[in-house]
């Protein structure tokens, strides 16, 4: 279904923009991807896939291990069911380890030094 591929991509963004971030090389990142797909908004997709998995992150984890089921059912290696499925139950991990932080306003950059610092800061997104 439809959520299990968003989900999916979720993960993606969030893996590739935190490893962009952490490098500062997200510029040159966030503009292959505007070229790439001209008429996204990376920028706000970020920050709406961030936001989303600090909101449902462990839900969305356990719906990736249910896929994962599934996709071993049709005799096939979950890779990327269970990958999505760790990289989701990470994120909310670090929230639950660290407290929840201020949800509302966060862009996907306060997320990303928040969660893996960007030139050596690590700082709460509230």
């Amino acid at each position: 279904p439809r959520s299990v591929v968003v989900t999916g991509m979720e993960a993606i963004v969030i893996e590739r923009f935190l490893t962009a971030r952490h490098y500062g090389v997200e510029a040159s990142v966030l503009a292959s991807l505007a070229e790439t797909f001209p008429g996204l908004d990376w920028e706000k997709i970020g920050d709406y896939f961030f936001q989303r998995v600090a909101s449902h992150g462990r839900l969305r984890a356990e719906e990736m291990r249910e896929a994962a089921v599934t996709v071993g059912d049709a005799d096939l290696e979950p890779l990327i069911a269970a990958a999505t499925a760790a990289r989701q139950s990470w994120f909310a991990e670090q929230i639950a380890a660290r407290g929840q932080p201020q949800l509302q306003v966060a862009a996907w950059r306060d997320w990303a030094d928040w969660l893996v610092g960007a030139e050596g800061t690590r700082r709460s997104p509230d």
